[in-house]
């Protein structure tokens, strides 16, 4: 019996190219009757980085307004997804419900594999722009990354190079 699919995460770095994921993304919610959760991980600091920012920013107030400058950058990807969102669902295209927005910061496989387990996701589907072999053998890609973590199906978009 083939599995029933209620949930999708869809995982997008939002760029133009990533659309033709997208749109498979809501074919798939519609074919199926499911929910899109709509997720972009946003890419930690490195740990120089990091460390710069914890010794320049002594004060709470210092803090404060970095915590208020990463939920603006937030809102502001929120905001991009939503436009997205509106542009690129077909008129007559009836979802089960509208795409839900989720944004967070870490290594965007982990993300996609948390979000995935936490939302108790049945698909994830995301584009893969393919890539040297050198790259993905030393690098690895995304797409990868999220397959060796989970044993959530994953639908594989190709977006070219």
């Amino acid at each position: 019996m083939l599995p029933t699919i209620k949930t999708i995460v869809y995982a997008s770095d939002i760029t133009t190219g990533s659309r033709p994921a997208f749109r498979m993304a809501i074919e798939q919610a519609v074919k199926h009757d499911a929910r899109i959760i709509f997720l972009h991980a946003i890419e930690p600091m490195d740990t120089d980085t990091s460390d710069m920012v914890r010794d320049y920013l002594l004060s709470q107030a210092q803090l404060k307004h970095t915590r208020q400058l990463l939920d603006q950058y937030r809102s502001k990807i929120e905001k991009r997804i939503s436009d997205f969102l509106r542009s690129e669902i077909p008129d007559g295209t009836h979802l089960k419900q509208a795409p839900e927005i989720e944004v967070a910061t870490g290594r965007p496989d982990e993300v996609i594999v948390n979000i995935a387990q936490q939302q108790q996701a049945d698909m994830i589907v995301m584009g893969d722009r393919g890539g040297s072999a050198a790259s993905r053998l030393f690098l690895g890609s995304t797409t990868q990354k999220v397959m060796q973590q989970t044993r959530i199906p994953v639908l594989i978009v190709p977006l070219g190079g």
